[in-house]
Order: C-alpha cells, then structure tokens, then sequence
C-alpha cells in the first residue's frame, strides 16, 4: 500500500487527475483519510477531501479528493451484463450536478470511484482514460487491499 500512495502522490503533484477504482467497504475511504492525505500534507500541500460531487472545494486546495465519484463511461458494459441499474434519479444527480462540479475540479484531484466485481473494476481500469464530465485525462490505479 505504500507503492500505492507514492504512485498517487506523485501523479496528482505533477497536475494529474487519477481515479482510484475499488470495490464498496475495500477500505477505499479509510485508507485515503489515514495514508494517503497525511502524506500528501506532510509535503506541504493543502488536501480537501470532499465526500461526494455536490459541493466544490475551497480555493485554498492544492489537491482535491472527491469520494464517491462517478462516471457514466462504462454504463453500457456495466448494464449490459446486468451488474448494476443506475435508477434515473441517480443519472440526473450525476449528470446535473456531479459532472458539473468534476468539471470545475483542478487537475490535481482523485476521484474515488466504486465497482463492484473484479470484471468491472479491471474494464474500467483498462478503459477509462479520459473523463465523460469534460475530456480530462485520467490516470486509473485499482484499490486491491
């Protein structure tokens, strides 16, 4: 797990937007409050953790950390297998108000991202290389506790 935070570390100081992609309770949260944003500000650098896309950060954030992020750029993989039905009310939050904010986050930012069977996780690592909120690239890096 140390590999893991030097890694992350070092994509989001050099201005790179990285979505982490585990499943739910991996530990994901816990790890990212206790190890990775310590180290992060033990460089110097002001982190803020947001638990979702509702709200935007502060402008004082060097690195954002937005938990619970979504994309919609594996939908169709995801649903075609019926491994997961995002309810139209979901869709609508994502796209309105989510997506919106993403856009509006710093290069430097981890977006969290929960899939829940290895199929899932490895698909979206292999293919998500740039954001569907506003054509960022994203570097993938998989949560295996």
């Amino acid at each position: 797990m140390n590999n893991l935070v030097i890694e992350i570390t070092k994509d989001l100081l050099e201005q790179k937007s990285v979505a982490l992609v585990g499943a739910t309770d991996s530990g994901k949260t816990y790890w990212i409050k206790s190890k990775l944003i310590p180290h992060i500000q033990s460089l110097g650098k002001n982190v803020e953790y947001l638990e979702n896309g509702d709200k935007l950060p502060s402008e004082a954030s060097d690195i954002v950390i937005c938990d619970e992020a979504e994309t919609f750029s594996d939908k169709e993989y995801v649903q075609e297998r019926n491994e997961n039905q995002y309810s139209p009310e979901y869709e609508k939050k994502v796209l309105d108000i989510w997506h919106k904010n993403y856009s509006k986050l710093p290069a430097s930012t981890l977006f969290v991202i929960t899939r829940n069977t290895p199929k899932q996780i490895d698909n979206l690592s292999q293919n998500f290389k740039t954001a569907d909120w506003d054509n960022r690239e994203i570097v993938v890096v998989k949560f295996v506790p």
